[in-house]
């Protein structure tokens, strides 16, 4: 009896491999089907063959990276209903996930139908590459902390997605590798609750088979965290002017550190709200928590650097707002996320 989840297998210049991975897959699923994320006629024939085996061969004229690959697969089964209702199984072309690891995602998904399954691996085992290594640890604990995704390997390319899922994958951000981490956010933000399967931890030749490019795709990775931090820096900076004018005209620190966040909330609401979070809820009712938000982060800003101005007379009240600002700024970012732009559309 074969599984009924559709394999989804997005893959730019594949080895030979894939034929007989593909041929093997063919014993255990029904339904495969293949991106082929560049149209290059040296690979013609491996794609021709996995056709000939069986599987739906999608092709991109040109390369467009992982993440637009398997949104044209997401939005090839979201058109077919009949064959993926039962959920897709995402899959690497590069030899990482083997059968039995891939058959103990489609057993999780069928006793968890609406539930997002995670094939993660061990990252303990001793064979693990260095840059794999330290971009699966950092990931982790910023997602964690930023995002509120408790995940174990927030890169893995093995996932179960139920066919729910599939119309707002076909809309998450990023087309390249940043596709997959955004998908975890859109996973948090409609609603939906994530399961993990232990699965082998593969790096054959040391991971050299991937296109993966640790600095660009790095930073487009964490594009939710730089552009919060660019908001608060632009913000930041009006607020520190604002405050400095104030003191510089006798005002107290509490009263100078209202009119400087009042002054600077409004630019870092908007750019928040339309850039970083992308809220969709009701903008007056986000408007006035997040008010709440800047007088209780104000309070707590302007009794901090009194308290501290007293123990540290010589120190200007300027410098001490450096420290309290960024324990503040994880705050902050964590209530926005949670409270204020969190979306939750999931059917």
């Amino acid at each position: 009896m074969k599984y009924n989840q559709v394999i989804i297998i997005p893959a730019y210049k594949p080895k030979e491999d894939l034929i007989g991975f593909v041929q093997q897959l063919r014993e255990t699923f029904e339904n495969i089907v293949v991106v082929d994320d560049g149209g290059q006629d040296e690979f013609r024939h491996i794609f021709d063959q996995v056709g000939e085996l069986g599987a739906t061969v999608l092709v991109h004229e040109v390369n467009q990276g992982k993440g637009r690959a398997l949104k044209t697969a997401f939005k090839y089964c979201s058109e077919h209903e009949d064959i993926s209702k039962a959920g897709v199984i995402t899959v690497d072309a590069d030899g990482q996930h083997k059968i039995p690891d891939i058959c103990k995602v489609a057993d999780a998904m069928d006793a968890n139908p609406e539930k997002i399954v995670m094939g993660c691996r061990m990252f303990n085992t001793g064979n693990v590459p260095a840059r794999s290594l330290l971009g699966n640890t950092i990931s982790r604990y910023v997602y964690k902390w930023f995002a509120g995704i408790n995940v174990s390997d927030t890169q893995t390319g093995l996932r179960g997605l139920p066919y729910s899922f599939l119309a707002i994958a076909c809309e998450t951000a990023g087309d390249r590798y940043e596709y997959e981490t955004n998908m975890l956010i859109d996973i948090k933000r409609n609603g939906y609750e994530m399961t993990e399967v232990g699965i082998q931890t593969i790096y054959e030749n040391d991971n050299d088979s991937s296109h993966f490019n640790p600095l660009v795709d790095s930073v487009k990775i964490y594009a939710v965290i730089l552009k919060y931090s660019i908001s608060s820096l632009a913000s930041a900076g009006i607020d520190y002017l604002v405050f400095a004018i104030g003191l510089h005209f006798g005002l107290s620190i509490l009263i100078a550190t209202y009119v400087a966040r009042a002054i600077s909330c409004i630019f870092n609401f908007t750019i928040n709200k339309k850039v970083v979070f992308k809220g969709q809820g009701n903008t007056i009712a986000q408007f006035a928590k997040y008010i709440i938000l800047v007088i209780i982060s104000g309070t707590l800003s302007g009794w901090g650097v009194t308290q501290l101005s007293h123990l540290l007379p010589q120190v200007y009240p300027v410098i001490i707002k450096i420290p309290v600002e960024c324990i503040l700024y994880v705050f902050n970012f964590i209530v926005q996320r949670k409270l204020i732009f969190k979306n939750k559309t999931n059917n």
